[in-house]
């Protein structure tokens, strides 16, 4: 199966994987990857995104909004720092590369840079960023009477104080608009654990228990015999398994003696198999020991830096899709999830 491009004028990314789906290998499964994500945008179900690894840093955070922005995911679990670390470049910040076989890293902690493995950002640039999510507390505490609230209306309040700053273009500032649920199970795990830290008023607490009910609920409803729910994991860690391990509790609340799982999921990570994370159990074998991927489902496995592959297949939507468009199922899927939300 010949893999160049014909030379014809025109989108090639999408044609090129169209064909690799037809070859062998990782190229093999870049190919199902997007097919699968096809299928989950022209369906009707629930796609859910799981963001784990330093993917702001490296440039992705627009990939990603612009996902939300055209439905092509409804919710996301992500870890903190990448609904953060987008906040960089959005004041202004500079990343600079450096050849990670190279560095110094005691002349770089000298003269204030953080790495991130062959690019680095200004110290002071990172702890201002850190300093500058303490302002959110400050707005929360006196913007929220209650004691607590759930861990997903607080980044959804999280993007709500960004996008009044200016900040729209972050990630957590397009959920907010697009009233897309965003959940960040460890949130103390980033830069906001020190914005917390040096806030003078601390507000109310935030649940994370609570998180897990509402994604419960929300799953519940899509799960078959609803329309059923997908995955794209970039990357494995927490975000996956909160993720999955809603299959298992709404499967053992319904008290059924089947399954209730995603019915596609797509993985894309550099992890192995062999030594037993997460991060490389298979969504196409172990998974579905779990119940947790369905055993007949569109589950693709994508050993792949997801700096590659993730350009690529959204290129390959954009050409496949056009410019403007927006998932048909997006303003039920809305609808719905705002009023598990606002309850």
């Amino acid at each position: 199966m010949a893999l160049l491009a014909d030379g014809a004028s025109g989108p090639t990314v999408g044609r090129l994987l169209d064909r690799m789906r037809h070859s062998a290998f990782q190229g093999r499964k870049l190919g199902e990857a997007f097919e699968v994500w096809q299928r989950m945008i022209d369906g009707d179900g629930l796609i859910c995104l799981g963001l784990a690894g330093s993917l702001a840093s490296a440039g992705l955070a627009p990939l990603i909004a612009w996902l939300v922005e055209r439905g092509y995911v409804d919710v996301i679990a992500s870890t903190s720092a990448n609904v953060t670390e987008d906040l960089l470049e959005a004041r202004g910040a500079r990343f600079f590369q450096v050849e990670p076989e190279h560095v110094d890293d005691q002349e770089l902690w000298r003269r204030g840079f953080y790495r991130f493995y062959d690019h680095v950002v200004g110290s002071g640039d990172y702890d201002a960023m850190e300093d500058f999510t303490r302002d959110f507390f400050e707005d929360l505490a006196k913007r929220w009477a209650g004691p607590t609230l759930p861990g997903v209306r607080f980044m959804h309040e999280f993007g709500r104080w960004l996008d009044g700053q200016e900040l729209g273009a972050t990630l957590a500032a397009t959920c907010f608009r697009h009233r897309v649920p965003l959940f960040v199970p460890a949130a103390p795990d980033g830069p906001l654990a020190e914005g917390y830290r040096t806030a003078r008023a601390k507000g109310p607490v935030v649940d994370f228990f609570a998180d897990y009910q509402i994604a419960l609920e929300i799953m519940g409803r899509y799960m078959p015999p609803g329309p059923g729910t997908s995955a794209v994991f970039l990357g494995g860690g927490v975000p996956k398994d909160f993720l999955q391990i809603t299959a298992t509790s709404v499967k053992a609340i319904r008290g059924e003696t089947g399954p209730s799982p995603h019915l596609a999921a797509i993985q894309i990570t550099t992890d192995n198999a062999v030594f037993g994370g997460l991060g490389g159990a298979s969504v196409a074998s172990e998974c579905i020991s779990w119940g947790k991927e369905a055993v007949d489902g569109l589950n693709v496995m994508l050993f792949a830096d997801v700096t590659i592959a993730l350009p690529l297949l959204c290129q390959g939507l954009l050409e496949r899709y056009g410019a403007t468009h927006s998932r048909s199922a997006r303003a039920a899927i809305q609808t719905e999830l705002a009023s598990i939300l606002d309850t």
